[in-house]
């Protein structure tokens, strides 16, 4: 019998989930196609696999049984391919200099626009990103590394702050910001505990790199993440100051596709990055 391989992908993912919806959004489907892959897969079998009971796709007894066997052979597949490749990293830019080379992978740092990244994890464009995520979604798995606050930088001899800037000076002075948006709001604004006002915002970046030569050759400010201005405050000469806005910390996680939850090359990629970011378990 020659039989569509696809066909077994969807069948796992609605026995997952007990949901032609669900399944849906972690394949990248239509609810629709799900619904005919599943009749198609029933009519090459001879025998009904789910039945509805509620807003719940049940399996049946056949259902069970296929979905045992299946389930052992996709994976083989899914860690034989694996093995042949390269795995596609995106890493935040804060973590990606404290990363060297790594055998196997292909980092990148992560894009700016957080809908983009969801999307490229979503269809499996990238296998695994490394930073701070704002979106959720029930098909990426998010395992969270360490947390850290942020800090204000600013020029050595900046004409206005020494050692210390106040909630006043915060909004008095001009920033430059990363073009970071997610829901028509820059990082920041997601984590700040405090009522929103707004920052003098006059650069916008694409890169925190180039924040921190923007506050050396400026008399800007900048929000970055400890860690980094501490590794960075000596070589480019500036000031590192406490943010005096109450905001959440940032939370770095690995993110990557459900699917790849329990492939075991992935497995050792996941547990590469958290060794050299000194986050191992």
């Amino acid at each position: 019998m020659d039989f569509d391989l696809n066909l077994i992908k969807v069948f796992l993912e609605v026995y997952q989930y007990h949901s032609y919806t669900k399944a849906s959004e972690t394949i990248g489907i239509t609810q629709p196609a799900v619904s005919a892959s599943i009749k198609r897969m029933e009519q090459e079998i001879g025998e009904p696999l789910f039945y509805r009971e509620g807003r719940t796709m049940k399996p049946t007894a056949m259902a069970i049984r296929l979905a045992t066997r299946f389930r052992v052979g996709f994976d083989e597949i899914q860690n034989a391919l694996s093995e042949r490749f390269t795995y596609s990293v995106y890493v935040n830019e804060a973590l990606a200099l404290d990363l060297p080379v790594l055998p196997s992978m292909m980092i990148e740092h992560t894009p700016l626009d957080q809908e983009i990244l969801l999307h490229q994890l979503k269809s499996l464009s990238v296998d695994l990103a490394v930073g701070i995520f704002m979106v959720k979604d029930h098909s990426i798995v998010t395992e969270p590394l360490f947390s850290e606050s942020t800090v204000i930088v600013c020029r050595r001899d900046h004409p206005r702050i020494h050692g210390h800037i106040s909630r006043n000076q915060f909004y008095e002075e001009g920033h430059v910001a990363l073009a970071t948006q997610w829901k028509g709001m820059d990082g920041f604004e997601h984590i700040r505990l405090e009522s929103p006002k707004s920052r003098n915002i006059q650069c916008k970046t694409h890169s925190i790199s180039a924040m921190l030569l923007d506050v050396t050759i400026s008399d800007r400010v900048g929000i970055v993440p400890r860690h980094l201005a501490l590794n960075w405050q000596e070589r480019l000469n500036f000031q590192v100051l406490e943010n005096p806005i109450e905001h959440k910390p940032l939370e770095y996680c690995l993110a990557y596709h459900r699917r790849y939850q329990k492939t075991e090359n992935h497995i050792k990629v996941r547990e590469t990055i958290r060794a050299h970011l000194g986050c191992a378990d």
